[in-house]
């Protein structure tokens, strides 16, 4: 075979690989026969034509299963599946379609769907880098999936499919698994006969490893509906009392709604118990699920849907509930445009002798009426409120007892016409009476234009010193409602900032929790409040209001009473213009007396807040740092070579260069590569302005690694050229005998100066223990951080070791270029400059947004500032000096004559 021949020589051994992983892989992936299986259920046909739109047939995509122990084990209900479709092709049979998807069974305790979506961890400021997603080999576990292939007939309702799949056992063992798909999928459907059910069975030999009994599973029809309930739906929420409501436009009725399945809802189960009605499910064991959620929200545009609703007692699933018969129902209804409310008929999931396979709808008598508020106020901010009621507890006047029910969550944003009724104006007045009077001298605050200004992440503090984290959200500043994703053209009601510009009346979302306290306020608190915003002096009052309900046993719970509203909360706000140490502090206090059983000890709030000017501004000075660290390496790399060109027109003077001096400017450029250097790009707490920056840090980040890797790789060959050029010259060893006297001296000069720094941190620790502020709990100095601070000053010193080593080689070559020990002495003294003109001229926020002349890297103050510029510029005068006068021109006491031994005549008698 030629050397040009395409083929390429294969050993052996590498054959019989190859050909092993092909039989292997042809072996597992071997279709099944489809007529031995479903020909009786539905007759196999020719495919014709192109893929057909999904939306328009075939629409099963999630549900719930039971069974599956062999790969889940047992006493686990909350087991979902989803079906990918990957392709619909018709067929030469009419009404039967050829399906090709995924089947994946998945088990609650190793699958929580918070989100829905892949979400990119940013957490603790660190950038994590997603890695393309590889096909995996071996299966997760808690999850099975099968690749199935088969036929739906729309005409008799069945769906056949048969394939192959993977999973775990429950010892954790790979399975290879074979089964067939049998479901009762009905083409038209209505509310009787929305439920989609079959099961899954294996087609492995009984008793092998391989084999599992039957999965049945259950799932809710999307498809083409028959509403059959309309009339009474919108007969029955007639009787309601009317509210006012947002009248939302006919073409946005469908996507309002179909946002519903993001939104959680939460009964008031505690306060309608006492009358005839507990909820739909209260004559079961299930009487206590009090979240709900609407699912599969379908709209047929002219204003009617079809959806089920899921019931349940925790919070795990945000986005939906599973389809449990028991704890769930199916409804239709439509949307009235004159009274704007959704009308809802709801019936029972129910399953006989606890099969899936065998669930039926029945029971309709459930009714549910929803709305959007037009109005919030502290007592009410829901963004949808409801009704759910029975027909059986109607009277003969037609009113019933009725469950409400309102959202807790705010995906939806608020609507377009939302207000906000200011209730608690003259309380806060009272409250606030003397904030004018406070001084505030040059200092300036938000003035209340900008949400972002007004989002703190706050420590919270109480009397028995347990220390939490909490939000003060902003719901609304005057008639501007946060998240209006629809403008903020709203029409403006009594506001106390008519009478006064810098006042404004804003409202607020609070929540924190106090996991171990033993108070009152021991779990998690959602506090809503409201108040006045002086713009002028920064100050924010606020009345709150609590839920009580679940305070069981309290007298005012007894008394039925729901809220708490004996909460004062004021807060004074970080200036704009704000000097290092000042921040967000405040209270949160009862106004209650201390029988009360309601009273709670004060709590204390500090924040340090970064308001969107100071983000911009800081987000502007960490560009310009990082370009003066791009500057700077760059510098070094000039220097550096400029350097090495005179070592090659003066290569005589490489033997008199201290290699003391080469290795700690190598390591000082080799530790950052060395190190996480991420670690300069990072920052602490949810309020993050690097991520902001759109990888504009990364970009930099690896120039940055570029340009050190390069300024190492030249002090390596620096190194190497002197250590060359002094081995190989037996008559130099007088030189490595200064360049041992001066790591004598040096090394222990760096000890005691690293022996002193650990000293110091150990003192100024032990005093920052005592005056930390509470949102601190961590300490601010790490013992690593000092020490890098102070090797930072030892390459600042660079020079000192040459320095030493001329006086004892008493070295008269001019070794080092003014361009190299000059030019790196300015470099080493920009940092300094720079952090005298910052700290006149800004105030980081954080420490982590230094990127230049940062105090982890070196000693930075006002007096460092001054010093280590001086110093270094005292040093490269010395070498100057000693290059031209002599090693041991400073020093008169010594001889400026080199020591060495001289050959005399001997004579010989």
């Amino acid at each position: 075979m030629t050397p040009s021949s395409p083929l390429v020589r294969v050993s052996p051994i590498s054959s019989v690989i190859l050909l092993a992983l092909v039989l292997s892989s042809s072996a597992s992936s071997s279709p099944i026969p489809y007529a031995d299986h479903c020909a009786t259920v539905v007759a196999e046909s020719p495919t014709s034509g192109h893929s057909l739109d999904a939306a328009a047939s075939f629409r099963l995509s999630t549900g719930i299963f039971s069974g599956a122990d062999a790969f889940f084990g047992g006493g686990d209900r909350s087991r979902s599946f989803f079906f990918r479709r990957r392709s619909i092709l018709p067929t030469q049979t009419p009404g039967v379609l050829q399906i090709i998807a995924t089947l994946t069974l998945r088990s609650g305790r190793g699958f929580h769907p918070i989100r829905g979506r892949h979400v990119l961890d940013r957490s603790a400021g660190q950038f994590h880098h997603v890695r393309p997603r590889i096909p995996r080999t071996f299966p997760q576990r808690g999850m099975v999936s099968f690749d199935l292939s088969g036929y739906w007939s729309e005409t008799a309702g069945k769906l056949c499919m048969v394939g192959t799949g993977h999973g775990r056992s429950l010892e954790g063992e790979p399975l290879q698994l074979s089964a067939v798909l049998m479901l009762d999928y009905p083409n038209i459907t209505d509310i009787y006969s929305s439920l989609i059910s079959g099961n899954l069975e294996s087609l492995d030999a009984v008793g092998s490893s391989n084999h599992f009994d039957p999965i049945a599973i259950l799932a809710y029809a999307p498809g083409n509906y028959e509403y059959t309930q309309i009339s009474r739906a919108q007969k029955s929420c007639a009787r309601l009392i009317a509210v006012e409501s947002l009248r939302l436009k006919s073409a946005s009725i469908c996507y309002y709604m179909q946002s519903l399945s993001r939104v959680r809802f939460e009964l008031d189960l505690v306060k309608n118990c006492s009358s005839g009605f507990c909820g739909p499910f209260a004559e079961s064991s299930e009487s206590t699920l009090g979240l709900m959620s609407f699912n599969q929200i379908q709209c047929s545009g002219d204003g009617r849907f079809h959806m089920y609703i899921g019931f349940s007692n925790t919070s795990i699933y945000y986005f939906g509930s599973l389809l449990i018969p028991g704890k769930a129902l199916v409804g239709e209804g439509a949307w009235d445009p004159q009274k704007n409310r959704l009308c809802l008929v709801a019936c029972h999931v129910r399953s006989l002798k606890d099969s899936l396979v065998r669930s039926t709808v029945d029971d309709c008598t459930i009714r549910i009426c929803l709305w959007f508020p037009a109005v919030w106020s502290i007592e009410s901010r829901y963004t949808v409120a409801g009704r759910i009621w029975s027909d059986n507890n109607e009277d003969d006047s037609g009113s019933s007892d009725a469950v409400s029910f309102w959202s807790t969550d705010h995906y939806m944003g608020s609507l377009p016409g939302l207000k906000y009724n200011y209730t608690r104006t003259e309380v806060v007045k009272k409250s606030c009476a003397n904030d004018s009077s406070r001084s505030v001298g040059k200092r300036t605050y938000p003035d209340g234009n900008a949400f972002r200004d007004f989002r703190f992440h706050v420590s919270v503090k109480n009397s028995e010193g347990n220390m939490t984290w909490g939000d003060f959200t902003p719901v609304s500043i005057d008639q501007m409602i946060y998240g209006n994703l629809f403008g903020s053209n709203v029409d403006t009601m009594p506001s106390v900032s008519m009478e006064n510009r810098s006042l404004h009346n804003v409202s607020y979302g609070i929540h924190f929790k106090f996991p171990n306290a033993s108070s009152i306020m021991n779990g998690a608190e959602k506090i809503s409040a409201e108040g006045i915003y002086n713009a002028q002096t920064g100050f924010l009052c606020l009345v709150g209001c609590r839920h009580i309900g679940f305070l069981v046993g309290t007298k005012q719970a007894k008394q039925g009473e729901s809220l708490d509203c004996g909460i004062v909360i004021n807060i004074q706000l970080a200036p704009l213009n704000s000097k290092v140490g000042e921040q967000l502090n405040g209270t949160i206090r009862s106004t209650r007396e201390k029988s009360d059983p309601l009273f709670f000890e004060h709590l204390e709030i500090t924040s340090l807040t970064i308001y969107r000017n100071q983000a911009i501004q800081s987000m502007w000075r960490m560009d310009i740092e990082i370009i003066m660290v791009l500057v700077s390496l760059t510098l070094s790399c000039i220097f550096i070579g400029l350097q090495l060109f005179h070592f090659k027109n003066n290569p005589e003077v490489l033997p008199s260069v201290s290699i003391t001096m080469v290795v700690i400017l190598t390591l000082g450029h080799m530790i950052p590569l060395v190190l996480n250097f991420q670690a300069l790009f990072r920052i602490s707490g949810s309020q993050n302005v690097l991520l902001w920056s759109d990888g504009w840090l990364e970009v930099n980040e690896v120039i940055v690694r570029i340009m050190t890797m390069v300024a190492f790789l030249l002090l390596i060959r620096f190194l190497q050229l002197s250590w060359t050029a002094r081995s190989a010259d037996e008559g130099k060893r007088d030189l490595w005998i200064a360049e041992k006297n001066s790591i004598k001296t040096c090394l222990p000069l760096y000890i005691v100066g690293g022996l002193t720094a650990w000293f110091v941190h150990r003192i100024s620790n032990q005093s920052e223990l005592k005056r930390r502020p509470v949102y601190v709990t961590w300490p601010h100095h790490t013992l690593w951080g000092d020490l890098m601070s102070y090797a930072g000053l030892v390459l600042d010193g660079f020079l000192v070791p040459q320095v030493i080593f001329n006086i004892f080689s008493s070295s008269k070559d001019k070794a080092l270029s003014p361009s190299f020990y000059i030019g790196n002495t300015i470099v080493r003294a920009l940092p300094h400059a720079y952090d005298a003109y910052r700290s006149h001229h800004f105030v980081p926020r954080f420490n982590s947004s230094y990127m230049y002349a940062s105090p982890y890297e070196g000693f930075y103050s006002l007096v460092w500032d001054i010093i280590i510029p001086c110093g270094g510029l005292f040093l490269a005068v010395l070498i100057y000096l000693q290059q031209r006068f002599g090693g041991t021109c400073l020093f008169p006491f010594r001889s400026s004559k080199p020591r060495a031994y001289e050959l005399v005549p001997v004579v010989r008698s």
